[in-house]
């Protein structure tokens, strides 16, 4: 397939594809929580939390293999851990993120023991009955003096009074007003540092020699062993830090929100399933494939979540959603899905990828560039050593 335009990788014309791409991110980002409405940075935050429980997700299913339908209940047990902790003990929910995090890895690592044995519909099985089990034990009465029972844990975030600083920036707040009036930028910001630790997680593990093991069981787990990878050790880490990653925006719900009940739809295997849903529409085993997937599941609930009414329904949807009572947001976004998986199935980001090369196409260094150039830069060092 011909393209119009042709880049090397790493040349003037891709850094400033680059540093476009980040300077409109950029921007976008410091437009919402300065000048965007209430309603879009509690939008916003919202796709935040979304993005980085997919994120953690894709790690395990996109490039690892391993089917979960149950990190709801590590989404959970960050959501508990920051609550229990700031309501019983008093910690400021940020020094509550690290024990979560701890926590649920190694909850992780004890949930992947099976999944050594068993692979599959087996595993989501196993994951599935996690997911199931966790809210019936934090309503577990033996445990609800710890949990709050059935009842949940109320003041679970910041205490914002009138003497809480500012902390402007030359005169600049991006950070809202945290003297109690408007905290909604506070919170969209702590959840964009949270994707952004998520997704440099992420990254830097399937970059290095551990993102090309799990590749290779994802591909052929078999082979994967007679070349050298070690199987249990990689699974278990790669399950455990999946797991620690997805308790991080679970913490961020409990600290947005103020209250925590275990019926919460992402707590339950509701919120596994919006998970892995978001993930496949997104791309599985992309990077940005969650983070895009997120943000068209967001838009379109919120787009949808006044269609209570058939007069509020535009008429191309209205014979389809007028005798539902209940906003067809998730009813739309599953069409989508069915659709998308007949026209991409790998998802937006690999639709993107498939076409986007008809207009421009990045040609890759060939290996092994830098060792040519040192080697031939070598005898010339030589020769003038010699010569003086």
């Amino acid at each position: 397939m011909k393209s119009l335009f042709t880049i090397k990788s790493g040349g003037a014309a891709s850094w400033a594809m680059r540093l476009a791409v980040a300077a409109v991110l950029a921007a976008l980002m410091l437009w919402v929580p300065t000048r965007g409405s209430d309603s879009l940075i509690e939008v916003c935050t919202t796709a935040f939390t979304l993005m980085a429980a997919a994120l953690s997700l894709n790690l395990l299913l996109g490039y690892a293999g391993q089917i979960s339908l149950g990190h709801s209940a590590f989404f959970g047990i960050g959501t508990y851990t920051t609550a229990v902790m700031v309501t019983r003990w008093g910690w400021s929910p940020f020094h509550t993120l690290p024990v979560a995090f701890v926590l649920a890895f190694v909850v992780g690592v004890l949930v992947s023991l099976p999944a050594l044995r068993i692979k599959g519909v087996y595993l989501a099985l196993v994951t599935l009955a996690l997911g199931m089990v966790f809210p019936q034990f934090i309503k577990w009465k033996k445990l609800s003096w710890l949990t709050g029972g059935a009842k949940g844990i109320n003041d679970t975030g910041f205490k914002f009074t009138k003497d809480n600083p500012t902390y402007e920036i030359f005169g600049w707040n991006p950070w809202g007003n945290l003297r109690g009036q408007n905290v909604k930028p506070f919170y969209f910001w702590v959840g964009a540092i949270i994707v952004l630790v998520v997704y440099l997680i992420c990254r830097g593990v399937v970059k290095s020699r551990v993102g090309r093991s799990l590749v290779a069981i994802r591909d052929n787990s078999t082979a994967a062993a007679v070349m050298g990878v070690n199987l249990p050790v990689t699974k278990g880490i790669v399950f455990g830090l999946s797991a620690a990653m997805c308790a991080l925006p679970g913490s961020l719900s409990a600290i947005r929100t103020g209250t925590v009940t275990a019926d919460t739809q992402l707590l339950t295997v509701a919120g596994s399933i919006t998970f892995l849903v978001i993930m496949v529409v997104g791309g599985a085993g992309s990077l940005w494939g969650p983070i895009i997937g997120a943000a068209v599941y967001q838009f379109i609930i919120e787009r949808t979540g006044g269609w209570t009414e058939p007069d509020a329904i535009p008429a191309l949807f209205r014979p389809f959603f007028g005798w539902s009572k209940t906003a067809p947001g998730g009813g739309l976004f599953a069409i989508a899905l069915i659709l998308l998986m007949f026209v991409a199935p790998l998802g937006l980001v690999g639709l993107w990828r498939q076409h986007s090369v008809r207009l421009c196409r990045v040609v890759p260094k060939p290996a092994g560039t830098t060792t040519i150039s040192v080697m031939a830069a070598a005898p010339a060092a030589v020769d003038e050593t010699h010569t003086a």
